[in-house]
């Protein structure tokens, strides 16, 4: 079970929290749990299936919670325990401000392709569907704080708006992600990445 901490960058690349997470395969597929600490606390915990594909996502905001899972050709559940359902097909992606999201498209991901997302705002949860676009770079190493990791690069563009971010992804372990944040701690578990040195 790989364990970790990012530390979160703010617009100016300076340190404006911590993301604290711990990752491992499971019964469903793959799980992802993790305790953000910025201007507030935040708790994210997603389940993906053998195919990487969302199967039930929670987070928790503080001021607002969000649980949803796939039914059919939505995303069903409760949003501040209100029932809730977000148009979602299989060929749909999630995304919310976390690394975990960005790991699993790139897992689901074989190639450079533009994808529908369903994007949960950052606090509010309020989900919204917009286009991105992932590039596949294919592989190389990256350095790290913690250390090197052998890994496969890709450039993340958010087509609406056009910001766009290179990351760097080991195992299933985000291991570099440019502007959004850096890993400050690592212990890759028996099934975690191991950097080289």
């Amino acid at each position: 079970m790989p364990t970790g901490r990012y530390a979160v960058l703010g617009d100016d690349g300076a340190p404006v929290g911590t993301e604290n997470f711990r990752c491992a395969p499971g019964p469903m597929g793959w799980r992802y749990f993790s305790e953000i600490q910025t201007d507030h606390r935040e708790i994210v915990d997603i389940a993906v299936d053998r195919n990487w594909r969302v199967a039930r996502v929670h987070i928790d905001t503080g001021e607002h919670d969000i649980l949803l899972e796939p039914r059919g050709d939505t995303l069903a559940g409760y949003r501040d325990r209100r029932e809730i359902e977000i148009p979602y097909g299989p060929e749909m992606h999630l995304d919310y401000f976390t690394p975990a999201t960005n790991a699993i498209t790139c897992r689901r991901l074989e190639r450079t392709t533009e994808i529908d997302v369903v994007f949960l705002e950052p606090v509010t949860l309020e989900p919204t569907v917009v286009r991105q676009r992932y590039e596949s770079l294919g592989d190389e190493p990256v350095t790290t704080s913690v250390g090197t990791f052998d890994a496969t690069r890709w450039t993340f563009t958010s087509l609406d708006s056009g910001w766009t971010s290179d990351l760097w992804i080991a195992g299933d372990t985000v291991v570099a992600h440019d502007q959004l944040l850096t890993l400050d701690a690592y212990e890759p578990g028996a099934s975690g990445a191991l950097p080289n040195a």
